[in-house]
């Protein structure tokens, strides 16, 4: 059977027209809360963004002072990008290094989409990209379970849902310290934004079993 990430992949991909013009040119107003204490956290730092997609967050923090690594997985997501003048790269955060170290790692609405085995590679992955004192901020659709919707896309994107104990467990795992956690109502479903340090004195996770 195919990875549903692959799937949902496709799809941006096949729509990113339709996707680009419906997204939003600023940033969600509870998100930017969030985004200015990771500036604050990490100035004139530099942040890996995994899943740049139309880059307004990537935009937002440039303009306050921080150098951002555009990276998405789908290829015409960083060819728009490249066209539009920016500096941006193929990087799929399942497969492979994620380079740094980064002061910040940055993934909006991008983890939701992996299957929840892959969640801890992927919070692990983000653990080894980031300095140690750095931060790493990040999103997911709250609730139970996971499936497939054709909201605002028309088009299948695969969704996996956290509750927020399952999640502080994995993060915990994988050796991140939670900064801050809330709860925010969105326009379908409702979010938990993340906000999570890699502690000085913690060493880098070395079980094999969360390594990508």
């Amino acid at each position: 059977m195919a990875d549903p990430t692959d799937l949902t992949l496709a799809s941006y991909q096949e729509h990113v027209d339709a996707y680009l013009d419906a997204a939003l040119d600023t940033v969600w107003p509870i998100f930017a809360a969030v985004l200015d204490d990771l500036v604050e956290r990490s100035a004139g730092g530099r942040v890996l963004e995994i899943g740049s997609g139309p880059g307004t967050e990537a935009r937002y923090l440039e303009e306050r002072g921080l150098e951002v690594d555009r990276t998405d997985a789908t290829p015409a997501f960083v060819e728009r990008l490249q066209r539009s003048g920016y500096r941006a790269r193929l990087l799929d955060i399942r497969h492979g290094d994620l380079g740094g170290p980064y002061d910040a790692v940055l993934a909006n609405a991008v983890l939701l989409h992996l299957e929840r085995s892959r969640l801890e590679p992927a919070l692990a992955a983000c653990h080894a990209a980031t300095r140690p004192g750095g931060h790493f901020l990040f999103t997911l659709k709250e609730g139970d379970g996971e499936g497939w919707s054709t909201a605002k896309l028309d088009a299948p994107r695969w969704f996996v849902y956290w509750r927020e104990p399952e999640l502080r467990r994995a993060l915990d795992r994988a050796g991140w310290d939670v900064i801050r956690l809330e709860h925010a109502e969105g326009r379908n479903d409702p979010w938990l934004l993340v906000l999570c340090r890699r502690p000085q004195a913690r060493s880098a996770v070395t079980n094999s079993r969360y390594i990508p």
